[in-house]
C-alpha cells in the first residue's frame, strides 16, 4: 500500500501502489511528499442586506427592498417584539 493525497479533497489516503498515476483510479491522487494544492473553498453566494425602515419603492412595482429577505409591500413596517423578561414563563 502507498500513501497518497487526494488533490480534490485534500485527505491523505492509503491506496495500492498501482492506483497512483492510473488514468481512472488515481486521477486525483498525488504521492505523499509532492506539492499538493489546497482544497478549493466553497463560494458563498448569499448576500446580506440590512433592514431599512424608511426604504422607498424606486421602480414603482409596489415592493420595497426588492430581492432581499426584507422585501415587503409598500406602506408596511416590521414591528419588533420585545424580549421576554422572564424566560421561564415562556416554557411549556
Amino acid at each position: 500500500m502507498a500513501f497518497a493525497i487526494n488533490t480534490r479533497t485534500g485527505k491523505a489516503v492509503s491506496v495500492p501502489e498501482h492506483y497512483i498515476g492510473h488514468l481512472i483510479l488515481g486521477e486525483d491522487l498525488e504521492p505523499v511528499g509532492s506539492v499538493v494544492k489546497a482544497v478549493p473553498k466553497k463560494e458563498n453566494n448569499k448576500k446580506s442586506a440590512k433592514y431599512v425602515p424608511d426604504a422607498v419603492d424606486g421602480d414603482g412595482d409596489g415592493l420595497i427592498q426588492d430581492g432581499t429577505i426584507w422585501e415587503r409591500p409598500v406602506d408596511t413596517e416590521i414591528e419588533g417584539q420585545p424580549a421576554p423578561t422572564n424566560i421561564e414563563e415562556n416554557e411549556e
